[in-house]
């Protein structure tokens, strides 16, 4: 865990008297980093990233119907500004495919593929095996825990877009993350 050393300052950057604020963020940011570089070792055989294969789990459940591109950034665990970069690379890979409305051409349906559908499954044990490996040092109550103090976090900023747009967007849903 971090703590400050000798002179005061924050073992997360080294600046003395941080904010306890200033050391979780750090603290959350530097992990999150850690995490996810981990994970895209497990992803990087396929070609995927974390973006990309929330991307296909979004899609696998949605099911035959697919999803629009607007709806699959909803529903996306952290914001990416190149949606279409990143469905151009699943559909080069042929993990996805996309399908213009013949009713409204401004509209694209996306679907996952077959394809697609085998490399999540072939994925889903590794994955899940990175996870237990990355939080091994949390028992079930410390996961609840941790779990809970994020959706805290995260609850502030759902608040916030509520009141700015009038409407409150959806958290990732637990079958999504990553």
């Amino acid at each position: 865990m971090e703590t400050e050393n000798k002179q005061g300052a924050s073992a997360a950057t080294g600046e003395a008297s941080e904010s306890p604020e200033q050391v979780a963020y750090d603290l959350l940011i530097r992990t999150a980093s850690r995490l996810e570089a981990e994970l895209n070792r497990v992803f990087r055989p396929f070609d995927l990233t974390g973006a990309t294969y929330s991307i296909l789990r979004i899609l696998e459940a949605a099911g035959r119907s697919g999803r629009s591109c607007g709806d699959i950034s909803e529903h996306l665990i952290a914001e990416v500004p190149d949606m279409t970069r990143l469905l151009d690379r699943l559909e080069r890979l042929e993990y996805v495919q996309r399908e213009r409305s013949s009713i409204d051409r401004r509209m694209v349906k996306v679907t996952i593929t077959d394809r697609g559908r085998e490399v999540l499954a072939g994925l889903r044990d590794p994955v899940s095996e990175c996870h237990r490996r990355q939080l091994a040092v949390l028992d079930a109550e410390k996961l609840r825990t941790l779990e809970g103090l994020l959706r805290l976090v995260l609850s502030r900023f759902r608040e916030e877009t509520q009141n700015a747009s009038g409407e409150s967007p959806a958290l990732p849903e637990k079958s999504v993350s990553v």
